[in-house]
């Protein structure tokens, strides 16, 4: 990226920051002039906006605490209780909390069957069916998304069409029926002409990704450029780093490891460039926020000043009165000075809340940095295996030239076949590779040899460390110079030495070491 190209996109996200800086200080506003004139209607409703607000910026704890703050005002039950249970179960669905996300999806079920809500009850069942797919129950995902789909059928909705159709190819790729899951993702495609960009965008990305997985791979690499196309025309970092992602990976599995490595290399600078602008607007939000719940409470404090001031002139002038009356007065100061005290504590709980939010937005960029860790040992490796094919494909051609020569050039021909299997046989990148790896999963190593039933050799650690970096047969017969079906012996052979049932899978098993 050129430099007019980083000040431009530097520009771009200051006007971002202060355009949620204003938006914050704008709902803020709303809402307390919404308390200042009682009117619990518009309160209610900036409830649902600051939930919105602090949602899209996945501040879930804020956001799950405007929600409920709407909810605890808002008796009704509308439409806008369907829209509100529905985002609380999808920052729950986001959170992997499954039961409370299903709970939410219920209740907001329940409220559109009474409004005889179609619309609500086909969006709900949608979600359901997103839920129940990410517990792997795909009849119970299927049963919701084939009822949703039925409903925005009746309403001749595109939109609600386009992305249900996509939901039902998800879950038959997940159970790798490709065909089924490649149709329905043309349907969602042909409802998708109207919908927003980031719809059309992610169809594109899900045919790229189910062509890849049947060996189309030129198919594959249209559908993610075209996706990548449209991503660059909006500007929609998080689609252009996906797109960079699908095309790396079908380019591996296509053999081609000059552009995997390419495609990987630009994922990697977007994905750079996306974790510092999310964690510029992450933390200036937090600022904010804690400024202005600092104002907030420095506000309740002085008005807590203000009333005990009162108290106490009052005491005085009851002291002038009788005896009597002054202790009356003072036991009223006591009890409103506890009440004080507890309101300041309270007041103090809150300002911890904004920074331990602040610290859990932290953790969440480091998070950002091992998966670009994971990344950059990636590409090490897919350069390795790139090494040795090269050298092994001249070993094999210098092979076969030293028996066409006379005698001298035959013997240096040989010398020249064993050094370059010499250089093969290196293991200084297997220890700077593993030195890489052990800084990302510093126990593994330990751990498989503390499960083993007997002691791991240097080849079956290097194919637990392969495996655990979740690449192919074919990439890991490149990388150690063997063929897949070695590979695949390798493989039986590394499972009987670990507990693992026959029945498990042995990638699951080293992940979860």
């Amino acid at each position: 990226m050129c430099v007019a190209g980083l000040l431009s996109h530097a520009q771009t996200n200051d006007n971002s920051l202060k355009k949620l800086d204003v938006k914050l200080h704008a709902l803020k506003q709303k809402l307390q002039d919404a308390h200042n004139n009682s009117d619990s209607s518009k309160i209610a409703q900036t409830y649902v906006k600051l939930g919105d607000f602090f949602s899209r910026l996945e501040l879930y704890s804020e956001a799950i605490s405007n929600y409920h703050h709407f909810q605890n005002i808002y008796k009704s039950k509308d439409t806008t209780s369907v829209y509100v249970e529905n985002a609380l179960a999808r920052i729950h669905l986001d959170l992997k909390k499954f039961n409370d996300a299903k709970n939410h999806a219920s209740k907001s079920l329940k409220i559109s069957e009474m409004l005889n809500y179609n619309k609500g009850i086909a969006n709900t069942h949608a979600l359901l069916g997103s839920i129940a797919e990410k517990q792997s129950l795909y009849k119970d995902a299927l049963k919701h998304q084939n009822i949703s789909l039925e409903i925005f059928e009746s309403l001749n909705d595109s939109t609600g069409l386009a992305i249900t159709n996509e939901n039902i190819g998800s879950i038959y790729e997940d159970l790798e029926q490709f065909d089924l899951a490649y149709s329905y993702f043309k349907k969602a495609q042909r409802y998708s002409q109207n919908c927003q960009t980031n719809i059309q965008i992610n169809i594109l990305n899900n045919l790229g990704d189910v062509n890849s997985k049947t060996g189309h791979f030129n198919k594959a690499i249209n559908y993610s450029n075209q996706a990548l196309k449209r991503a660059k025309q909006t500007d929609n970092t998080s689609q252009i780093e996906s797109a960079y992602k699908d095309l790396a990976r079908t380019y591996s599995e296509a053999g081609n490891y000059e552009q995997a490595y390419k495609y990987l290399n630009n994922q990697s600078i977007v994905n750079e460039q996306e974790l510092k602008r999310k964690n510029i607007e992450v933390v200036s939000t937090m600022e904010v926020l804690y400024a202005v719940k600092e104002k907030e409470a420095e506000l309740l404090l002085l008005n807590k000043q203000k009333q005990v001031t009162e108290v106490r002139q009052y005491i005085i002038i009851i002291c002038a009165g009788s005896i009597i009356l002054v202790l009356i007065g003072g036991f009223i100061y006591w009890k409103k000075r506890k009440q004080h005290e507890q309101h300041l504590l309270e007041y103090k709980q809150q300002l911890l809340q904004v920074d331990l939010d602040k610290k859990t937005a932290q953790e969440a960029a480091l998070q950002r940095e091992i998966e670009i860790k994971v990344s950059s040992l990636t590409n090490y490796s897919l350069n390795i295996a790139h090494k040795n094919k090269m050298l092994s494909d001249v070993s094999k051609t210098l092979s076969k030239l030293k028996d066409r020569n006379i005698t001298l050039i035959r013997s240096k021909l040989k010398v020249i076949t064993e050094d370059i299997e010499a250089d093969l046989a290196n293991q200084n990148e297997w220890t700077e590779l593993m030195g890489y790896f052990s800084q990302i999963h510093p126990n593994l190593f330990e751990n498989i040899n503390q499960i083993a039933s007997e002691q791991l050799s240097a080849s079956e650690m290097r194919l637990s460390m392969l495996l655990t970096l979740n690449l192919s047969s074919k990439e890991i017969a490149n990388i150690l110079h063997i063929t897949p079906d070695s590979v695949r012996i390798a493989r039986y052979r590394l499972r009987k030495k670990l507990p693992i049932d026959s029945k498990d899978d042995l990638l699951t098993f080293l992940i979860n070491l």
